[in-house]
């Protein structure tokens, strides 16, 4: 059975070995009961950052309950963000959906290792 403890450090963990990242910042994490949260600064080659917060509950599984992965290039400006707040209720799979500079678009339901393929993807 996966731990909120476990998943964390196993992300942890996949973001020290994988190559697209050039750094990583821990700038909080809380585990308490039934649930936890994550924030981590991921550096990309191109010096570009994404600030990604995961807030998860663990009912016998892990799930992302809540999540923004917000993608900006080294000057501050918006690449992409993907998140599932629930305020685009007129996109097709709400709640999940992606801003980028001009627009807001549905996505899939992201997590930290997707967001690293479409930047890989984007970078290569």
């Amino acid at each position: 059975m996966l731990s909120i403890r476990r998943y964390f450090d196993e992300l942890q963990l996949y973001l020290v070995i994988n190559p697209i990242v050039k750094s990583v910042e821990v700038v909080s994490e809380e585990i308490g009961g039934q649930e936890g949260y994550l924030r981590v600064i991921i550096g990309l080659p191109d010096d570009s950052v994404i600030h990604c917060f995961e807030y998860v509950l663990f009912d016998g599984s892990i799930g992302i309950s809540k999540y923004s992965f917000h993608w900006q290039d080294v000057t501050g400006n918006l690449i992409c963000r993907w998140d599932n707040d629930p305020h685009h209720p007129e996109l097709d799979n709400f709640p999940y959906h992606a801003h980028t500079k001009d627009k807001v678009s549905a996505s899939s339901e992201m997590d930290i290792r997707k967001v690293l393929s479409e930047a890989k993807a984007v970078l290569e």
